[in-house]
């Protein structure tokens, strides 16, 4: 499974830095034109906007693997030994919950954007939105994984 985490991680690195670097070229090109040629590239800042939406669900996926997202960790700093563990599984619980929620809404959020079009790009909203229960799914994952290392841990030490 290690192998599969590392391999996913690794897509996932240089997927995010292909929509950073694509990010850069839009909002690069938007300014040279607006500013430079007196021309407004129609789809620039809408395309800027996706791939915003997109690099911030992925990040969020990579966080979730590193244990780097937003958490409270005052309660974890102080607990020791199994209550820590026990505590730690309960925060697993609850952020696994939520993407499982986020998961969910996303995957109808894709249904209702086969029926939208985007304003400027005119692309199928599925496609902006599809990133949701994707990362909803690759943060459940990485939750596990971490569940899974901990719940090794423990039977290391024992």
């Amino acid at each position: 499974m290690k192998k599969v985490e590392g391999a996913i991680l690794k897509v996932l690195g240089w997927f995010m830095a292909l929509l950073i670097f694509a990010m850069m070229v839009d909002i690069f090109a938007a300014v040279l034109s607006r500013y430079i040629f007196r021309f407004s590239i129609p789809f620039a800042e809408e395309l800027g906007r996706y791939l915003f939406v997109w690099i911030t669900f992925t990040g969020m996926a990579r966080c979730v693997a590193d244990e780097k997202h937003v958490a409270l960790d005052l309660i974890s700093h102080v607990l020791k030994g199994p209550v820590k563990k026990g505590w730690k599984l309960a925060v697993y619980a609850i952020t696994a919950f939520f993407f499982a929620a986020l998961t969910r809404s996303g995957y109808a959020l894709c249904l209702v954007g086969l029926k939208q079009k985007s304003p400027t790009m005119r692309i199928p909203m599925q496609y902006m939105y599809m990133i949701i229960p994707i990362c909803g799914v690759l943060s459940l994952f990485f939750i596990v994984m971490r569940v899974i290392d901990l719940l090794r841990k423990e039977n290391e030490e024992s």
